[in-house]
């Protein structure tokens, strides 16, 4: 019986979430990176998002936003072409532009050296 009460609650959740949300859009974004200093840095705009509004995941080789606003949710995930550090990942947002930059993590960090016999 509480099994189906919960599920209740949670479709009419979702229901309005669904009925909240009209927009979908995939933001504008840039991304720029400097191979001899292995930084980067990626621009995503959102206009008239509040900051409150942003949810910005990362792994070593994907990252994950949403933001809200009114009636539009902003998404996007994608693929960095190479593994970073999540430890050097610095944020800024001012006047709907997010800025998001690290550091390009060296694949050879973690290589192990083999004697040669």
């Amino acid at each position: 019986m509480t099994e189906s009460i919960v599920e209740k609650k949670s479709e009419a959740i979702q229901e309005n979430i669904d009925q909240e949300i009209k927009y979908r859009i995939r933001p504008r974004r840039y991304f720029n990176f400097d191979a001899e200093e292995k930084e980067w840095e990626l621009e995503i705009h959102l206009p008239g998002v509040e900051k409150s509004e942003i949810k910005l995941r990362i792994l070593p080789n994907l990252y994950d936003l949403k933001a809200y606003r009114d009636e539009v949710i902003y998404s996007l995930t994608q693929y960095f072409p190479w593994d970073i550090e999540t430890d050097s990942v610095k944020t800024d947002y001012k006047n709907g532009l997010l800025i998001v930059s690290g550091k390009i993590r060296d694949r050879m960090t973690d290589a192990v050296p083999i004697k040669l016999e």
